[in-house]
């Protein structure tokens, strides 16, 4: 997502190009195959990789410089974080992002000369930047490049794209001396047994001292009273003597928001359980309301799928996720409705289920009025839960499911491992030998498969997948990942049949 934000056409299609490539098996690993996973055309896909050799000599030094084949390049030596972290980082608009969110006295025609370019190319390059801030609520200054809008919601836009850009591969922060925010943690007494959650701490605190220094100040903050009343979630993390020009009504609010991002979007998940963040703080008993009319709404739409209702550990498990996902986004996202267009990877919502659109009908009909957040998230949300519900519940229904015939060699053991990997996938259903009608796909170790006189009997749209009786395990993954595509791929069409239809 941040890729295309960011990043002119050229560079968004190099990044597309590594991920291809490092998501295929090595044997799988050729200019052909990659230009038919991107859709572009051979030669295309040529000149693309002669670019992305280029930049190699400078994110992967430990590539030899000769190997110009790709079958002869080893990619386990270049990481799709660093790739992306280097063409972000050389991006002239993240470059005006971070320009106007650090320094003292910014200035759009200062950035514009220094960077040798006009205010109009800057301009037409930063539009789809310009509608990433408008999902939080905030606008970027055409004369000082600064970000304008709740501050709170500063916070939180600065966050995600500096994690998601840096991912703690280096320290994003020129402004701000790594180590004075150790030591604001290590007075705090706050210890991590995940280390990811250090990380994106230190992320969180870098920021909120640049704003400070800037005196920008989250005034108030009247939805999170509305949720705790006016609790901590934990202890003070910011004090009077690390900020002592710094009103303490804001220092108040500072803490606050710093502890619920800890409390909830920091909050590893195998720990979520253990530690609710009503574990620290009264929660406003709506919320739970919401909560319990939401499973219950499931209930009514799945019934004896939702086995979740009837095991209590499970059902605490799912509802303490559900509640931290909903007060995040009603504290966070009062002022304006949020959308997935521009926060998540351009496409994704053609693939979802009938599960996103129930959960999404549900957030999108709650009293506006009185969760203005919730209601102004509910794409956001339904997205958070429509990836984690189906481990709770049944939501594949029966005419989505792919229908897979397995033909490989009998009295070989690689048929009986297939099979049972296969059958292991919730959206398949293997069918006998003898039927045709309706199979989406014949895995099959017979190059000859299906013969001449058998092909009329099955579907137009057959996918034949080979399979080789001496396959090994990271064929088996492969495996998986073409029939997973296949299942999306089938979602996808079923999706645009019915807007057809709607259309007629």
């Amino acid at each position: 997502m941040l890729e295309q934000i960011f990043l002119v056409k050229q560079d968004v299609e190099k990044y597309r190009m590594l991920t291809v490539i490092k998501s295929l098996p090595p044997r799988e690993v050729n200019l052909s195959n990659i230009s038919s996973r991107l859709q572009f055309t051979y030669q295309k896909t040529y000149n693309i990789f002669q670019a992305l050799l280029e930049d190699f000599a400078d994110v992967a030094p430990d590539i030899d410089p000769s190997d110009t084949k790709i079958e002869s390049i080893d990619f386990s030596k270049i990481f799709i974080d660093t790739y992306r972290l280097y063409l972000v980082k050389n991006s002239v608009v993240f470059q005006a992002f971070n320009y106007g969110l650090t320094s003292a006295n910014p200035s759009f025609e200062s950035f514009s000369n220094e960077h040798f370019t006009s205010k109009s190319t800057l301009n037409r390059r930063m539009s789809k930047f310009r509608a990433f801030l408008k999902n939080f609520g905030l606008k970027i200054s055409n004369s000082t490049l600064e970000i304008k809008g709740n501050e709170k919601n500063i916070r939180w836009m600065a966050y995600y794209v500096y994690w998601y850009t840096y991912h703690a591969q280096e320290w994003p922060f020129s402004l701000i001396q790594e180590n004075s925010i150790d030591q604001i943690i290590a007075k705090a007494g706050i210890t991590f047994d995940n280390p990811i959650v250090h990380f994106q701490l230190k992320y969180f605190l870098a920021i909120s001292r640049i704003r400070l220094i800037k005196r920008n100040y989250i005034e108030d903050l009247p939805y999170y009273n509305v949720v705790f009343d006016n609790q901590q979630l934990g202890e003070e993390i910011l004090t009077h003597d690390d900020y002592p020009i710094v009103p303490l009504d804001a220092l108040h609010n500072e803490n606050k928001l710093i502890n619920l991002f800890r409390k909830t979007a920091f909050q590893p998940s195998d720990t979520a359980f253990e530690q609710p963040i009503n574990t620290n703080a009264r929660i406003n008993p709506k919320f739970y309301a919401l909560v319990y009319h939401f499973i219950d709404f499931l209930k009514e739409h799945y019934h004896d799928d939702m086995t979740v209702y009837h095991n209590q550990k499970t059902l605490k498990h799912i509802m303490t996720y559900v509640t931290r996902d909903i007060v995040f986004y009603y504290i966070m996202a009062p002022y304006s409705l949020m959308h997935l267009d521009t926060m998540y990877a351009e496409g994704n919502e053609q693939s979802y289920t009938d599960l996103y659109k129930d959960v999404y009908t549900f957030f999108s009909n709650v009293d506006q009025n009185e969760f203005p957040g919730i209601y102004n998230a509910a794409e956001l949300i339904s997205k958070d839960l429509y990836q984690i519900l189906p481990s709770y519940i049944s939501t594949i229904r029966e005419e989505d499911f792919i229908r897979v015939k397995v033909l490989i060699d009998p009295g070989n053991q690689a048929a009986e491992v297939a099979l049972r990997t296969v059958r292991n996938l919730e959206f398949v259903e293997v069918v006998p030998s003898n039927v045709y009608d309706d199979v989406d796909v014949l895995i099959t170790s017979l190059d000859v498969l299906p013969l001449d006189i058998e092909k009329k009997k099955y579907p137009g749209n057959l996918k034949v997948i080979p399979w080789d009786i001496s396959s090994t395990r990271p064929d088996y993954i492969w495996l998986l990942i073409q029939l997973n595509q296949i299942y999306v791929k089938k979602l996808k069409n079923k999706i645009t049949t019915n807007k057809k239809k709607k259309v007629l």
